[in-house]
């Protein structure tokens, strides 16, 4: 439909809304609706970001990765109020005791492996940013939003994503370097709170938008990139700390550096957009490209594991270099 703009006053231009739409929402002089600004478009709702989102599920029988992907998809898909069902009766896994989907964290031995449901779900519940528990049941909990979702958020969630890649990239070095898994020992808890900050953007996103709607795809791509490139630097340090290397790790200190420089040249680029920094993440990649077969030869089996992830990252980094560029059109 169409609606012709009114001029009102010296710079103020108005149009109105139509009759059947407000009968069927009580709108009426006076009252509020909600605009958000959507590319060259403005989508207006009665209630703030929309329609209030509850979800329902319950977790019996499930294992302790399937439960996460349901809490993910809630949260991420920006629902307001979960219900989650539970047996009383069962004792839980600890939500953390796992390194990887299938892989256990060591960290987690005995007097920590089991927990009640409702401690297991406020563990769940922690990981997400602005979710609490609002009422505990005996086989169930409701969960709610408690904060605000904006675009600052936004912002500044994607820039602590940035700086926990970052911190995991100059530890990781540290660890080759010195052949000493102490600097990464910590580094499941790093990616835990980087996967909370992915979480958070991608869940503003589904309820917020962006202005430039256009953008939105290629934002979610580059959110679920940067998570790939957490989780090799994450499956990289359980090499260091559990598998122990025995030997010097000085054949995979030029890559790791190599991979380090790449990440933080993409950072700087991502904000403030270059075609020079473009160039020297070209001949960074040439480098690579031309020295990679010698530096895989002289590797030990021990390197090479390693090797393979720091691989990994360099190509998510050429994928999130072409997101980056296609931004700019």
């Amino acid at each position: 439909m169409k609606r012709k703009i009114i001029k009102q006053g010296h710079n103020t231009l108005t149009i109105t809304l139509p009759a059947e739409w407000t009968k069927r929402f009580n709108l009426e002089a006076g009252k509020e609706v909600d605009l958000t600004e959507k590319d060259n478009g403005i989508f207006i709702s009665t209630e703030k970001n929309g329609k209030h989102k509850t979800a329902e599920f319950d977790i019996t029988g499930m294992d302790i990765p399937t439960i996460w992907k349901y809490f993910m998809v809630v949260y991420r898909e920006g629902y307001d109020e979960v219900r989650v069902k539970f047996n009383p009766k069962v004792q839980l896994e600890n939500p953390y005791k796992y390194f990887s989907q299938h892989r256990y964290d060591p960290r987690y031995r005995k007097g920590r492996e089991t927990m009640t449901p409702y401690e297991a779900m406020q563990s769940f519940v922690n990981r997400f940013i602005d979710f609490e528990i609002v009422e505990p049941g005996k086989d169930y909990v409701v969960i709610r939003e408690m904060g605000e979702l904006t675009s600052k958020e936004f912002d500044n969630s994607l820039r602590r994503v940035f700086l926990l890649i970052q911190q995991m990239s100059e530890e990781t070095l540290e660890a080759i370097k010195t052949n000493n898994s102490k600097p990464v020992a910590h580094m499941h808890d790093v990616d835990i709170n980087l996967d909370k900050f992915q979480d958070y953007c991608i869940r503003i996103m589904n309820r917020v938008g962006n202005k430039d709607q256009r953008k939105t795809s290629v934002l979610f791509a580059t959110l679920y990139l940067l998570e790939m490139v957490g989780d090799e630097f994450k499956t990289m340090s359980h090499h260091l700390i559990f598998d122990k290397p025995k030997r010097t790790l000085k054949n995979l200190e030029g890559l790791a550096e190599l991979v380090k420089k790449q990440f933080e040249l993409y950072y700087d680029l991502f904000y403030k957009f270059d075609k020079n920094k473009i160039t020297l993440l070209a001949n960074l990649d040439e480098n690579l490209y031309l020295n990679v077969g010698s530096m895989y030869r002289k590797a030990s089996e021990d390197e090479k594991e390693i090797f393979h992830h720091l691989r990994l990252i360099e190509k998510y980094l050429n994928a999130l270099l072409e997101l980056r560029i296609e931004m700019e059109f």
